[in-house]
């Protein structure tokens, strides 16, 4: 009995013993930082730094400035666009990689992976390079009389959204690759020999089956379009401000940390809720319209 109790109680701490380390991670590294900046948030920022014996609201009222509302309106803009951009490019590249050899998918997933193997500043400056007026794009076009005018694809949000598109893009095609490799061929045969054309075979039986990867991809992709910094700022400059750039300026530049807290909460916010708009609208499209549980 006491070797029993004994195999018991290791199977029982197991667990905690593999997810502890992440779990210290999180708590030191996200909720701990995230609950020092709601409470910073709920104080007035002085010259002398954060006055802990006062409470308010003002921190928050600040961002009904329109200042800020156009900031956030952008931001949530360009996160949109660069997603469903993705969301539209994602499906036939992975039905295109999932009917490979498995050789020709790994150096496929490898070309896709690649960009984020790079640093996202490198990153930023070769798009730099790649966009400006005199870039390779706009030498390109003109050596072919596409245009007799660059284009201006840079320091607007032309320029990110075209960077965040290729840097982005893994987040979405790795979990709906996997979805797709899992899935038995032999139902999209089966839905064929009982008449379905091409199409129907996707709406009726593919992306039933893999949206909850697709929407999970989908929702990272908007996440990190929210939070991105460097492509905006050297892609859009300070002419296309987005809340990260905006974040770094109260924090780092203005050393305004209780309006930084408020603007990181009220971002957190916006941003579960639309994941959350976003989920409830996937599993209504799953039940055939009616309400999820």
């Amino acid at each position: 009995m006491t070797g029993l109790s004994s195999v018991a109680n290791n199977r029982a701490i197991a667990p905690w013993l593999f997810s502890g380390p992440l779990l210290l991670v999180m708590g030191f590294g996200f909720i701990w930082p995230l609950l020092q900046a709601l409470a910073n948030s709920f104080h007035p920022n002085t010259p002398q730094g954060i006055d802990f014996t006062q409470w308010t609201l003002h921190n928050y009222s600040r961002l009904v400035d329109p200042f800020y509302g156009e900031i956030l309106v952008r931001t949530l803009r360009i996160s949109f666009l660069v997603t469903a951009i993705t969301a539209v490019l994602a499906y036939p590249v992975a039905l295109f990689i999932v009917r490979l050899t498995p050789r020709a998918q790994s150096l496929f997933i490898l070309a896709y992976i690649s960009p984020w193997l790079v640093n996202t500043v490198v990153k930023a400056l070769g798009w730099t390079l790649l966009l400006r007026t005199n870039g390779v794009v706009n030498t390109v076009l003109r050596q072919f009389d596409l245009i007799t005018v660059p284009l201006k694809l840079m320091i607007n949000e032309i320029g990110v959204v075209i960077a965040l598109v290729p840097g982005h893009f893994m987040f979405v095609l790795l979990p709906l690759w996997a979805a797709l490799s899992g899935l038995d061929p032999a139902l999209s045969w089966a839905a064929g020999t009982l008449g379905a054309r091409p199409s129907a075979v996707f709406w009726r039986v593919l992306l039933p089956l893999t949206l909850p990867a697709f929407i999970a991809g989908l929702v990272i992709n908007f996440i990190m379009n929210m939070t991105a910094f460097a492509i905006p700022m050297f892609l859009g400059g300070t002419r296309t401000m987005v809340a990260s750039m905006l974040a770094y300026q109260i924090n780092l530049i203005s050393l305004d940390w209780p309006l930084g807290g408020s603007l990181a909460l009220a971002l957190l916010v916006c941003t579960l809720a639309l994941v959350w708009a976003g989920q409830r609208a996937a599993l209504l499209v799953v039940t055939g319209g009616r309400s999820p549980p």
